[in-house]
């Protein structure tokens, strides 16, 4: 079992965690992960003690303490693979095995002749096809930056 600290000031260290569970019994491990990009602390740290009575005692005796001004919230820490992801377990960024935003089931088969993800859309930013004519037709164009209100008064004057 191993324990989770949350809400750890950014400048805490290493000794600091590990003085402040060293009460309840010895501390065999105490981990402060790091940001991979920038290689700042994440403000949280996994504490692994000797015994699960320890850790048992551990954090019923420190949950809510303050650490530098900030209320630590203690916890048993859960496996990684399990717990509740805010992901969610298909989708989201790259996700999935359809890959991209969304993701997907990984059942491709239906989507394998249309061209895009936009169904019933139709494309009429180019040229002229007879498909689009009413559509050309119906549209007004003028000039940027000229208004037919103006225009209209210029004439009468």
């Amino acid at each position: 079992m191993s324990i989770f600290v949350g809400n750890l000031p950014f400048r805490a260290e290493r000794e600091d965690v590990i003085q402040l569970f060293a009460p309840f019994g010895e501390v065999l491990n105490c981990s402060l992960p790091l940001e991979r990009d920038t290689g700042r602390k994440r403000g949280f740290a996994f504490i692994e003690m000797a015994d699960e009575a320890i850790e048992s005692k551990a954090i019923d005796g420190l949950q809510g303490t303050e650490l530098m001004g900030r209320p630590l919230r203690i916890n048993k820490a859960e496996p990684r693979g399990s717990g509740g992801s805010r992901r969610g377990g298909r989708g989201g960024y790259g996700g999935g095995n359809g890959g991209g935003y969304g993701g997907g089931n990984g059942s491709n088969s239906s989507n394998a002749n249309k061209s895009s993800g936009a169904e019933g859309w139709e494309d009429r930013s180019y040229g002229n096809s007879s498909d689009n004519s009413e559509y050309e037709n119906g549209r007004s164009r003028r000039k940027r930056g000229v208004s037919n209100d103006s225009n209209a008064s210029n004439e009468t004057n």
